[in-house]
Protein backbone atom coordinates (compact mmCIF):
# COMPACT_ATOMS: atom_id res chain seq x y z
CA UNK A 1 0.00 0.00 0.00
CA UNK A 2 0.92 3.68 -0.65
CA UNK A 3 -0.15 6.04 1.91
CA UNK A 4 -0.79 9.33 1.05
CA UNK A 5 -0.36 11.55 3.64
CA UNK A 6 -1.36 15.63 3.85
CA UNK A 7 -1.66 18.21 6.47
CA UNK A 8 -3.15 21.48 4.67
CA UNK A 9 -5.50 21.86 2.04
CA UNK A 10 -2.89 22.67 -0.18
CA UNK A 11 -0.96 19.53 0.39
CA UNK A 12 -3.93 16.90 0.07
CA UNK A 13 -4.53 18.63 -3.63
CA UNK A 14 -1.37 17.81 -4.35
CA UNK A 15 -1.85 14.46 -3.66
CA UNK A 16 -5.39 13.73 -5.05
CA UNK A 17 -3.70 14.70 -8.54
CA UNK A 18 -1.58 11.46 -8.45
CA UNK A 19 -2.41 8.49 -10.10
CA UNK A 20 -0.17 6.39 -8.91
CA UNK A 21 -2.47 3.36 -8.66
CA UNK A 22 -5.12 1.03 -7.22
CA UNK A 23 -2.44 0.51 -4.11
CA UNK A 24 -2.12 4.46 -3.46
CA UNK A 25 -4.63 5.46 -0.96
CA UNK A 26 -5.41 9.28 0.24
CA UNK A 27 -5.37 9.13 4.04
CA UNK A 28 -7.74 11.93 5.61
CA UNK A 29 -7.82 13.25 9.15
CA UNK A 30 -4.57 14.12 11.55
CA UNK A 31 -1.52 12.63 10.13
CA UNK A 32 0.67 11.80 13.21
CA UNK A 33 -1.95 8.70 14.46
CA UNK A 34 -3.42 7.88 10.81
CA UNK A 35 0.59 6.80 10.47
CA UNK A 36 0.71 5.15 13.48
CA UNK A 37 -2.00 3.21 12.51
CA UNK A 38 -1.22 2.67 8.70
CA UNK A 39 2.23 1.65 9.60
CA UNK A 40 2.89 -1.87 9.16
CA UNK A 41 0.58 -2.08 5.97
CA UNK A 42 2.71 0.68 3.98
CA UNK A 43 4.97 -0.46 1.46
CA UNK A 44 5.70 3.33 0.75
CA UNK A 45 4.72 6.63 2.36
CA UNK A 46 4.40 9.97 0.78
CA UNK A 47 4.00 13.10 2.51
CA UNK A 48 2.98 16.79 1.43
CA UNK A 49 4.84 18.50 3.91
CA UNK A 50 8.39 19.91 4.57
CA UNK A 51 11.19 16.87 5.21
CA UNK A 52 12.26 18.30 8.58
CA UNK A 53 8.13 17.46 9.91
CA UNK A 54 8.28 13.93 7.96
CA UNK A 55 11.98 12.82 9.28
CA UNK A 56 10.41 14.01 13.21
CA UNK A 57 7.31 11.43 12.16
CA UNK A 58 8.90 8.62 11.06
CA UNK A 59 11.92 8.66 12.97
CA UNK A 60 10.26 6.40 15.84
CA UNK A 61 8.53 3.99 13.59
CA UNK A 62 12.01 2.97 11.54
CA UNK A 63 13.92 -0.45 11.88
CA UNK A 64 15.93 -1.39 9.24
CA UNK A 65 16.36 -1.06 5.64
CA UNK A 66 14.92 -4.91 4.95
CA UNK A 67 11.12 -3.92 6.51
CA UNK A 68 11.02 -0.50 6.29
CA UNK A 69 8.51 1.22 3.66
CA UNK A 70 10.16 3.82 1.34
CA UNK A 71 9.80 7.48 2.41
CA UNK A 72 8.68 10.03 -0.01
CA UNK A 73 8.02 14.06 0.88
CA UNK A 74 6.92 16.29 -1.59
CA UNK A 75 7.74 19.96 -1.14
CA UNK A 76 8.61 23.34 -2.57
CA UNK A 77 9.41 22.12 -6.16
CA UNK A 78 11.61 18.83 -4.77
CA UNK A 79 10.54 15.35 -4.34
CA UNK A 80 12.83 13.75 -1.88
CA UNK A 81 13.20 10.32 -1.00
CA UNK A 82 14.37 10.08 2.94
CA UNK A 83 14.57 6.42 2.41
CA UNK A 84 16.22 4.00 -0.43
CA UNK A 85 13.73 2.27 -0.67
CA UNK A 86 11.70 5.24 -1.87
CA UNK A 87 13.95 6.49 -4.79
CA UNK A 88 12.23 4.77 -7.37
CA UNK A 89 8.87 6.34 -6.20
CA UNK A 90 10.33 9.96 -5.97
CA UNK A 91 11.07 9.99 -9.70
CA UNK A 92 7.81 8.87 -10.48
CA UNK A 93 6.10 11.61 -8.65
CA UNK A 94 8.59 14.06 -9.71
CA UNK A 95 7.76 13.57 -13.16
CA UNK A 96 4.35 13.52 -12.73
CA UNK A 97 4.08 16.88 -11.20
CA UNK A 98 7.57 18.01 -13.20
CA UNK A 99 9.72 18.66 -10.65
CA UNK A 100 12.61 17.62 -9.44
CA UNK A 101 13.43 14.21 -7.30
CA UNK A 102 16.18 13.46 -5.12
CA UNK A 103 17.06 10.69 -4.31
CA UNK A 104 19.05 9.12 -1.23
CA UNK A 105 20.81 6.13 0.11
CA UNK A 106 20.62 4.77 3.47
CA UNK A 107 24.44 3.35 3.51
CA UNK A 108 26.81 4.56 5.82
CA UNK A 109 29.07 4.08 2.68
CA UNK A 110 28.46 5.02 -1.32
CA UNK A 111 25.86 2.31 -1.68
CA UNK A 112 24.99 -1.42 0.02
CA UNK A 113 28.34 -2.57 -1.44
CA UNK A 114 31.11 -0.59 0.55
CA UNK A 115 29.09 -2.12 3.89
CA UNK A 116 29.88 -6.26 2.51
CA UNK A 117 33.63 -4.71 1.81
CA UNK A 118 33.67 -3.15 5.31
CA UNK A 119 31.76 -6.27 7.00
CA UNK A 120 33.77 -8.62 5.41
CA UNK A 121 37.09 -7.01 4.63
CA UNK A 122 36.70 -7.69 1.31
CA UNK A 123 39.37 -7.18 -1.85
CA UNK A 124 37.62 -5.57 -4.81
CA UNK A 125 37.71 -6.86 -8.32
CA UNK A 126 35.38 -4.79 -10.63
CA UNK A 127 33.64 -1.57 -10.88
CA UNK A 128 32.28 -1.45 -7.56
CA UNK A 129 31.08 2.57 -7.90
CA UNK A 130 28.75 1.17 -11.59
CA UNK A 131 27.31 -1.71 -9.95
CA UNK A 132 26.63 0.49 -6.42
CA UNK A 133 25.13 3.06 -9.35
CA UNK A 134 22.82 0.52 -10.35
CA UNK A 135 22.41 -1.08 -6.90
CA UNK A 136 20.69 2.52 -5.87
CA UNK A 137 18.96 2.66 -8.85
CA UNK A 138 16.77 -0.43 -8.38
CA UNK A 139 18.17 -2.04 -11.20
CA UNK A 140 17.59 -6.28 -10.73
CA UNK A 141 21.13 -8.12 -9.78
CA UNK A 142 22.05 -11.10 -9.19
CA UNK A 143 24.10 -11.79 -5.62
CA UNK A 144 25.97 -14.89 -5.04
CA UNK A 145 26.99 -16.02 -2.08
CA UNK A 146 27.98 -19.52 -2.11
CA UNK A 147 29.70 -19.44 1.08
CA UNK A 148 27.19 -18.10 2.86
CA UNK A 149 28.50 -15.04 4.59
CA UNK A 150 25.88 -13.08 7.12
CA UNK A 151 25.46 -10.03 4.92
CA UNK A 152 24.23 -6.64 6.09
CA UNK A 153 20.45 -5.41 5.24
CA UNK A 154 20.59 -6.10 1.28
CA UNK A 155 18.10 -4.12 -0.85
CA UNK A 156 15.14 -6.07 -2.32
CA UNK A 157 17.06 -6.07 -6.03
CA UNK A 158 19.86 -8.00 -5.00
CA UNK A 159 18.85 -11.78 -5.43
CA UNK A 160 20.08 -15.07 -5.91
CA UNK A 161 17.80 -16.17 -8.72
CA UNK A 162 17.94 -12.39 -10.53
CA UNK A 163 18.83 -14.00 -14.12
CA UNK A 164 20.26 -12.60 -17.41
CA UNK A 165 21.19 -9.12 -15.17
CA UNK A 166 23.72 -6.43 -16.15
CA UNK A 167 25.58 -6.96 -13.17
CA UNK A 168 26.16 -9.98 -11.33
CA UNK A 169 27.94 -9.82 -7.87
CA UNK A 170 29.87 -13.35 -6.79
CA UNK A 171 31.60 -13.16 -2.86
CA UNK A 172 33.91 -15.87 -2.93
CA UNK A 173 37.51 -16.81 -2.03
CA UNK A 174 37.76 -18.94 -4.94
CA UNK A 175 37.73 -17.82 -8.92
CA UNK A 176 34.74 -18.16 -10.75
CA UNK A 177 34.14 -21.32 -12.03
CA UNK A 178 32.05 -20.16 -14.66
CA UNK A 179 31.69 -17.50 -17.35
CA UNK A 180 29.45 -15.05 -16.01
CA UNK A 181 27.70 -12.96 -18.70
CA UNK A 182 27.10 -9.34 -18.52
CA UNK A 183 29.63 -7.16 -16.02
CA UNK A 184 31.09 -8.96 -12.72
CA UNK A 185 31.49 -7.87 -9.36
CA UNK A 186 34.39 -9.79 -7.66
CA UNK A 187 34.32 -9.17 -3.64
CA UNK A 188 36.84 -11.39 -2.22
CA UNK A 189 36.77 -11.99 1.36
CA UNK A 190 39.78 -13.05 3.33
CA UNK A 191 39.01 -16.63 4.42
CA UNK A 192 42.02 -18.40 4.03
CA UNK A 193 45.24 -19.33 5.83
CA UNK A 194 48.67 -20.93 3.68
CA UNK A 195 50.57 -23.85 5.64
CA UNK A 196 53.93 -23.64 4.06
CA UNK A 197 56.65 -26.51 4.33
CA UNK A 198 60.61 -26.46 3.09
CA UNK A 199 63.43 -28.04 3.01
CA UNK A 200 66.28 -26.18 4.64
CA UNK A 201 67.65 -23.43 2.52
CA UNK A 202 64.45 -23.11 0.25
CA UNK A 203 64.80 -20.41 -2.41
CA UNK A 204 62.33 -17.64 -2.56
CA UNK A 205 61.37 -19.10 -6.22
CA UNK A 206 60.49 -22.34 -4.85
CA UNK A 207 57.96 -21.00 -2.59
CA UNK A 208 56.40 -18.57 -4.89
CA UNK A 209 56.02 -21.55 -7.29
CA UNK A 210 54.32 -23.42 -4.59
CA UNK A 211 52.20 -20.86 -3.55
CA UNK A 212 50.98 -20.34 -7.37
CA UNK A 213 49.82 -23.57 -7.76
CA UNK A 214 47.05 -22.65 -4.61
CA UNK A 215 45.31 -20.82 -7.77
CA UNK A 216 46.24 -23.06 -10.62
CA UNK A 217 45.36 -26.53 -9.16
CA UNK A 218 42.69 -25.75 -6.40
CA UNK A 219 41.03 -22.20 -8.05
CA UNK A 220 41.67 -20.12 -4.67
CA UNK A 221 42.05 -16.14 -5.11
CA UNK A 222 45.40 -15.40 -3.86
CA UNK A 223 43.65 -11.90 -2.39
CA UNK A 224 41.78 -14.15 0.02
CA UNK A 225 44.81 -15.06 1.96
CA UNK A 226 44.60 -13.66 5.67
CA UNK A 227 47.57 -15.56 7.44
CA UNK A 228 50.24 -17.49 6.42
CA UNK A 229 51.92 -20.81 8.83
CA UNK A 230 54.83 -22.87 9.17
CA UNK A 231 56.50 -24.77 11.93
CA UNK A 232 59.16 -22.98 14.21
CA UNK A 233 62.46 -24.61 12.23
CA UNK A 234 61.31 -22.83 9.45
CA UNK A 235 60.63 -19.34 11.06
CA UNK A 236 63.89 -18.54 10.16
CA UNK A 237 63.69 -19.11 6.42
CA UNK A 238 64.71 -16.30 4.27
CA UNK A 239 63.34 -18.23 1.24
CA UNK A 240 59.93 -18.18 2.75
CA UNK A 241 60.19 -14.65 4.35
CA UNK A 242 60.97 -12.90 1.11
CA UNK A 243 58.12 -15.24 -1.07
CA UNK A 244 55.70 -13.77 1.71
CA UNK A 245 56.91 -10.56 1.59
CA UNK A 246 56.93 -10.75 -2.27
CA UNK A 247 53.52 -12.00 -2.32
CA UNK A 248 52.09 -9.04 -0.46
CA UNK A 249 53.28 -6.47 -3.00
CA UNK A 250 51.31 -8.13 -5.88
CA UNK A 251 48.15 -9.07 -3.81
CA UNK A 252 48.60 -7.11 -0.57
CA UNK A 253 45.76 -4.57 0.18
CA UNK A 254 46.29 -0.55 0.49
CA UNK A 255 49.84 -0.13 1.26
CA UNK A 256 51.04 -4.23 -0.10
CA UNK A 257 51.95 -5.42 3.03
CA UNK A 258 51.19 -9.54 3.78
CA UNK A 259 49.75 -10.82 6.38
CA UNK A 260 51.28 -12.12 9.32
CA UNK A 261 53.35 -15.81 9.25
CA UNK A 262 51.67 -17.76 12.41
CA UNK A 263 54.85 -19.74 13.37
CA UNK A 264 53.46 -22.95 15.58
CA UNK A 265 55.63 -25.57 17.70
CA UNK A 266 56.29 -29.37 15.85
CA UNK A 267 53.98 -30.49 19.54
CA UNK A 268 50.93 -28.00 18.40
CA UNK A 269 51.26 -29.31 14.92
CA UNK A 270 51.27 -32.99 15.69
CA UNK A 271 47.87 -32.69 17.35
CA UNK A 272 46.11 -31.90 14.64
CA UNK A 273 44.19 -34.10 12.67
CA UNK A 274 45.29 -34.12 8.78
CA UNK A 275 43.62 -35.54 6.11
CA UNK A 276 47.46 -36.44 4.71
CA UNK A 277 49.77 -36.91 6.96
CA UNK A 278 53.60 -38.21 6.39
CA UNK A 279 56.22 -40.66 8.55
CA UNK A 280 58.60 -38.83 6.44
CA UNK A 281 58.06 -35.50 7.37
CA UNK A 282 57.54 -36.67 11.09
CA UNK A 283 60.78 -38.40 11.33
CA UNK A 284 62.43 -35.05 10.21
CA UNK A 285 60.32 -32.83 12.28
CA UNK A 286 58.61 -34.22 14.83
CA UNK A 287 55.28 -33.91 13.41
CA UNK A 288 53.10 -35.92 10.35
CA UNK A 289 52.07 -32.59 8.96
CA UNK A 290 53.53 -28.81 8.49
CA UNK A 291 51.70 -27.18 5.55
CA UNK A 292 48.51 -28.83 6.49
CA UNK A 293 48.54 -28.88 9.93
CA UNK A 294 49.81 -25.29 10.77
CA UNK A 295 47.06 -23.99 7.91
CA UNK A 296 43.79 -25.88 10.09
CA UNK A 297 45.74 -24.56 13.43
CA UNK A 298 45.82 -21.19 12.22
CA UNK A 299 42.62 -21.31 11.10
CA UNK A 300 41.15 -22.38 14.17
CA UNK A 301 42.79 -19.81 16.15
CA UNK A 302 40.84 -17.10 13.19
CA UNK A 303 37.64 -18.60 13.34
CA UNK A 304 34.92 -21.15 14.94
CA UNK A 305 34.74 -23.32 11.73
CA UNK A 306 37.18 -24.34 9.34
CA UNK A 307 37.80 -25.97 6.74
CA UNK A 308 40.63 -27.93 4.19
CA UNK A 309 40.35 -25.46 1.30
CA UNK A 310 43.56 -26.92 -0.65
CA UNK A 311 45.52 -30.06 0.95
CA UNK A 312 49.14 -30.34 0.58
CA UNK A 313 50.13 -29.58 -2.79
CA UNK A 314 54.38 -29.90 -3.51
CA UNK A 315 56.19 -27.92 -6.03
CA UNK A 316 59.68 -29.19 -5.89
CA UNK A 317 61.09 -28.93 -2.39
CA UNK A 318 58.48 -26.99 -0.62
CA UNK A 319 54.64 -28.27 0.46
CA UNK A 320 51.17 -25.80 0.90
CA UNK A 321 48.31 -26.17 1.86
CA UNK A 322 45.27 -23.81 2.91
CA UNK A 323 42.18 -23.97 5.48
CA UNK A 324 39.62 -21.87 5.38
CA UNK A 325 37.99 -20.37 8.29
CA UNK A 326 33.79 -20.45 7.39
CA UNK A 327 31.28 -18.26 8.04
CA UNK A 328 30.13 -18.64 11.64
Amino acid sequence: MIGLFAATAQGRKAAASLSLGPDAVLVGGPVKPALHRMWPSLGSAVFFMGAGAVARLVAPLLENRRDDPGIVCVHDGFVIALTSAGNVLATEIAETLNVTAVPTSDYVGESPLDEIVETLDTAVDGDIAACGVAVLAGDPIRLLNPLGFDLPDMPANLQPDNYGTEWTILIDDRLPAMQVKGKLLRLIPKTLVVGVGSIRGVTQEAVTAALALLESEHDLDPRAVRSFATIDVKADEIGIQDAVADWGFWHGEGDGCAPPITIHTADELAAVAVPNPSAVVRGEVGTSSVAEAAALLTARELGDRVEMAAPKTSSATVTVAAARILPT
